[in-house]
């Protein structure tokens, strides 16, 4: 096998199924090169399967490949194979072995099942503006204020849905075509997200509720799935959003709203109000200053005063277009056509 573009791309992917912890098991946290010019790797929740070329077998830590492959000059040309239980990199006057692992198990690789096709074929509506979505939707699910069981992205019919308990995210589009409902470990789905910007997607498969996606270039990924009970959010988004009065905003307004509650304290709680036809924003920070700011002129009669955690306006207001206020909860809908609904403070 000689260093060419496979390998540079296998270094990112070393790095996100990299754990010292889990190498151990000889299952997950490694890289598994097979005979049949195959390498596979996986961290429970994001897997992986690429063509590399090569015809040698053995298994090596995905962290210690990484720490010494980043180093390397990805314009050489390198030897890359296994000797005498090590995996071994030659060139330009440079030598390195990294120690193979033995492992009893056998992993079960994704070449099998999508060539199998023992799943259901999905279509994926794969776009560079459905990749900020998955981002966004991702920070929701992954948020401190998440319990575990709601650490998941879900893709419905109906569109992608996330939440913390205190913040729904929905984008009410649908992204996987062909399937009732799956719900995907949401750092399965933040890893999917790194590895498919700027790759051409071949083909897609729900197995055994895992998503698995080809990409060109004999490139697959897998995505953890669970079977879960979850709530309706997009009913639930709805019955919220049609009850607040709504307002266009200008984007350069939640950008400002967007980089005050940056330099906030997490608990501070900041006050959206309008009054007299002008939104303005009020708070009174722990880190010991006060801020009082009038945004914008506003179509809204009557008065409000809607107060919200700063650390749950955080990222929600990046990119806002449509603001809505109640005494429940903020409604929001950014450029992308993300809408949210958070809980206010009493």
């Amino acid at each position: 096998m000689k260093w060419d573009i496979v390998m540079p791309k296998l270094v990112k992917l070393a790095r996100l199924v990299a754990d010292e912890k889990l190498e151990k098991t000889g299952l997950f946290g490694v890289l598994h090169f097979f005979k049949d010019g195959y390498v596979y790797g996986s961290n429970g929740f994001f897997e992986f399967e690429l063509w590399y070329g090569g015809s040698f077998e053995g298994v090596v830590p995905a962290s210690k490949f990484y720490d010494v492959v980043k180093v390397l000059d990805p314009g050489v040309v390198y030897g890359v194979g296994m000797e005498e239980g090590y995996f071994v990199i030659r060139g330009n006057d440079v030598e390195v072995k990294i120690s193979k692992i033995h492992v009893d198990g056998t992993v079960n690789r994704i070449i099998p099942l999508v060539k199998g096709r023992g799943g259901r074929e999905v279509v994926i509506d794969w776009k560079d503006e459905v990749l900020k979505v998955l981002k966004k939707e991702g920070e929701i699910a992954s948020s401190g204020s998440s319990s575990v069981e709601y650490r998941v992205i879900c893709f419905d019919k109906g569109g992608i849905f996330a939440t913390d308990r205190v913040r729904i995210a929905c984008y009410f589009v649908p992204f996987i075509v062909g399937e009732e409902k799956v719900m995907l470990s949401v750092s399965g789905v933040k890893q999917l997200v790194e590895v498919a910007e700027g790759e051409r997607i071949v083909g897609a498969w729900i197995i055994g509720g895992r998503l698995y996606v080809e990409f060109d270039g004999e490139f697959y990924v897998g995505v953890l799935g669970y079977d879960m009970s979850y709530p309706e959010l997009g009913d639930v988004l709805v019955g919220y959003r049609d009850k607040v009065k709504k307002v266009a905003v200008d984007l350069v307004v939640t950008d400002e709203i967007s980089r005050i509650v940056k330099v906030l304290d997490p608990s501070d709680v900041v006050y959206l109000e309008v009054d007299e036809g002008w939104l303005g924003l009020r708070v009174s920070s722990l880190r010991g200053f006060e801020w009082t700011r009038k945004l914008q002129k506003v179509n809204m009669e009557g008065g409000y005063v809607v107060g919200v955690l700063a650390r749950d306006l955080d990222g929600v207001i990046d990119g806002v277009i449509e603001l809505g206020l109640s005494d429940d909860v903020i409604y929001c809908r950014s450029v992308e056509g993300i809408e949210y609904v958070v809980a206010t403070i009493s």
